[in-house]
């Protein structure tokens, strides 16, 4: 792994690009710097040159390290955020459960008929770990820490494991119900924040992690180490894929002299360079047209309570819908995924009213339709003149604001 104790976007760089760290500058993030502005080939483009869905979740915030741009980027077809789940167990220190990951990634799946690559980024397991007694009765009790804080930290780090353990399980049972040819990958994208030192692994090497694979179609299984930016090209072989210009040099050039320079040669031709890689064919990653979430929320009734607060009632609502009225936000009680409440807000006869999600930074990511309010009858309104598609919203104002 590139990183230990945070990073967890440059692993994911690695593992989706085949690109390796050590050619970027000391503390730089590609999904902060170049994979946020400019398109770049993935795995998910590579796939999708194949015919397959590409479908990218994770459990936290749209935004954090830019995902929403970068996957966009990257060539995925939709995201699904936090922004887009009902989640409704987080741990004691505020992060979403894993078990949420599992209904939305059959969900994906679900979004095509053909074969799909669905990369998916858990957070139940991120730090930091704490100090002081939180969990009451753990299913894993930790021993043979002598200072208490560290023994807590470790108590509370091993029983997320254990839940993430859980989710691995209930994802693979998920899957082979599908009965669908399958293949999981599972990687730790660094080690923890707990102080760690080399002498304190068997490996005594503080940038190894984990990885399983599991299939239903028989692969061979094989034991190996592996560096995260070749994780993909090492899958792609054993499936007999050969797509994407960064995994097709790592099947032809791992075991050639100059394998490491020539890598770091094709990286900057790649992003900085003339392009020369792409001469004959072209850049097969000319635009991004991913979209937010993969199903809409909708307004069905607003009601008048007696109190006069408002109700909205419909479908696919999360803690992150807010409700806007004549295109203003308004301050939005989420009380379950088919209402929410407005407590503080008015509405008058010609109003308009619709439910977005929101991400950080006020983005829209996806919306309901915009209706006409009079007398608690809503009336669907036209979508505005180059209004740009629902789900594309975060994509077209950041398109705009480049160009001005």
């Amino acid at each position: 792994m590139p990183s230990v104790g945070a990073g967890t976007a440059n692993t994911e760089f690695e593992v989706l690009t085949g690109m390796s760290m050590r050619f970027f500058g000391p503390g730089e993030y590609p999904y902060k710097t170049y994979a946020k502005t400019r398109t770049l080939e993935s795995a998910a483009s590579a796939l999708k040159g194949l015919g397959y869905g590409a479908e990218a979740l994770h459990n936290n915030g749209g935004n954090f390290y830019s995902r929403a741009q970068v996957f966009n980027n990257m060539g995925f077809d939709h995201y699904t955020s936090k922004e887009f789940m009902n989640i409704l167990q987080t741990t004691p220190k505020g992060w979403a459960t894993d078990d949420i990951l599992v209904p939305n990634i059959m969900e994906s799946m679900d979004t095509t008929e053909g074969q799909d690559f669905v990369f998916t980024v858990s957070v139940e397991g991120h730090g930091e770990y704490p100090t002081e007694k939180v969990l009451e009765d753990p299913e894993i009790v930790v021993s043979g820490v002598e200072d208490e804080g560290e023994r807590n930290a470790w108590e509370y780090y091993v029983n997320l494991v254990h839940a993430m353990d859980e989710f691995a399980g209930d994802l693979v049972r998920a899957v082979e119900e599908r009965n669908e040819p399958t293949v999981l990958v599972f990687y730790g994208d660094h080690l923890p924040t707990m102080n760690l030192e080399a002498k304190d692994l068997k490996s005594r090497y503080l940038y190894n992690t984990n990885y399983v694979i599991w299939d239903n179609i028989g692969l061979e299984k094989k034991d190996g180490n592996v560096a995260a930016y070749q994780v993909m090209a090492d899958v792609f072989e054993r499936l007999d894929i050969h797509a994407g210009t960064v995994f097709n040099y790592h099947q032809q050039r791992r075991h050639t002299k100059n394998y490491l320079a020539d890598l770091e040669l094709l990286q900057y031709d790649i992003m900085y360079g003339d392009q020369y890689v792409y001469a004959e064919e072209g850049s097969p990653m000319k635009e991004g047209h991913m979209y937010m979430g993969v199903k809409d929320a909708v307004i069905s009734q607003v009601t008048e309570q007696y109190n006069k607060t408002y109700s909205i009632y419909g479908e696919n609502f999360t803690k992150q819908s807010k409700v806007f009225i004549n295109g203003e936000k308004q301050k939005t009680t989420f009380l379950n995924n088919t209402r929410l409440d407005l407590k503080e807000s008015k509405l008058s006869d010609g109003d308009t009213i619709m439910v977005a999600q929101v991400g950080s930074s006020n983005t829209t990511f996806r919306t309901t339709k915009t209706y006409k309010y009079n007398a608690g009858t809503l009336t669907e309104m036209p979508p505005e003149k180059d209004a740009p598609e629902n789900g594309r919203q975060a994509f077209v104002v950041e398109k705009e604001e480049k160009e001005k």
